[in-house]
């Protein structure tokens, strides 16, 4: 404001804004207006209107600028009429102030996470989801211990059994790294079919990309099994590049008990698009066995926000009813 309205507020309540540091409530108890310069008020502090900014690696929260009932001298730029409402006593508007921006940041967080999932769904259905990823990998010695065999990493002291295991490592050959999926024991198989037998301690990589729960699922999944989730997935018109959240409880076991052989849980995961949102319960059993084939049975129930449901299944011929 001008110098003429300052004088008119003298007594009122006024807005100091401090940028970055915030911006504070108070009484403008006087006026300097020098000819030719920028008028300065003096104002007492009576509360805090929006908290200072917070550093992003801050391991505690800053103080306001300004103390209750402080005396601050400032340009005139700063100061403007405060007429909205304010919560009454310094302490309660530190308070309303913080709540302020815990909202403020929450609202920025969703909005930045509504975003990241929109590019990560359009960067699926283009098949270019590596491009997150790029160069960041983890690697791998191969180990054999008893008649099976593991990936150890050496950096976090974790060992991954290979039999069933749902990822696509990358494997050197001549020189170049390619990808190659497990057969059995320490065979390979890359793309095009061509076999490769590993020995204890060749080094293998695995894209990081393939951690991400949903990925994990698909690749677990035996072709027909993951036939019947799609073919929901095509009655509903909504695509593998449409889910945005996977709880992979299957996941969760395997890693927790390379020596278990029996497994049942519910996955749940869910799917968006511009107009709905989905929800899919996979219920899944499994049993591992040595001399015969596995025991899979697959069970996945759809709901759309619109109310439509439909159920589809696979099980193997020594599945239970």
């Amino acid at each position: 404001m001008d110098r003429r309205t300052a004088s008119l507020n003298i007594g009122k309540p006024v807005r100091i804004n401090e940028g970055k540091n915030g911006e504070y409530a108070g009484i403008l108890e006087d006026v300097t207006a020098e000819p030719r310069k920028i008028w300065t008020g003096s104002v007492r502090i009576t509360g805090v209107l929006s908290y200072p900014d917070i550093p992003s690696d801050a391991n505690k929260l800053p103080a306001p600028l300004y103390r209750e009932n402080e005396n601050v001298f400032c340009s005139g730029n700063k100061i403007s009429p405060l007429r909205s409402d304010h919560p009454a006593g310094y302490k309660q508007s530190i308070a309303a102030a913080l709540a302020e921006k815990w909202n403020r940041v929450e609202n920025e967080k969703e909005a930045n996470e509504s975003i990241l999932a929109l590019i990560h769904q359009e960067l699926k259905r283009r098949k270019a989801e590596d491009l997150l990823y790029q160069d960041s990998y983890v690697y791998y010695h191969l180990v054999k211990k008893a008649r099976h065999y593991y990936v150890y990493d050496e950096e976090k002291k974790e060992a991954l059994s290979l039999d069933g295991c749902p990822f696509e490592f990358e494997i050197k050959v001549k020189g170049r790294w390619q990808k190659a999926r497990t057969r059995e024991g320490a065979e390979f198989e890359l793309d095009g079919g061509r076999t490769v037998e590993l020995k204890h301690g060749d080094v293998l990589r695995l894209n990081k990309v393939q951690f991400d729960p949903y990925r994990i699922l698909i690749n677990e999944l035996d072709p027909p099994a993951l036939q019947a989730l799609e073919r929901g997935l095509q009655k509903l018109e909504i695509f593998h590049e449409n889910s945005v959240y996977c709880h992979n409880s299957l996941l969760i076991q395997l890693l927790s008990d390379v020596d278990q052989d029996m497994f049942e849980g519910v996955n749940f995961i869910s799917y968006a698009t511009d107009k709905h949102q989905f929800i899919v319960q996979h219920h899944y059993e499994r049993e591992i066995f040595e001399d015969q084939p596995d025991r899979t049975y697959d069970r996945f129930e759809f709901t759309a926000d619109t109310g439509e449901r439909l159920i589809t299944t696979y099980a193997t011929e020594l599945s239970k009813d």
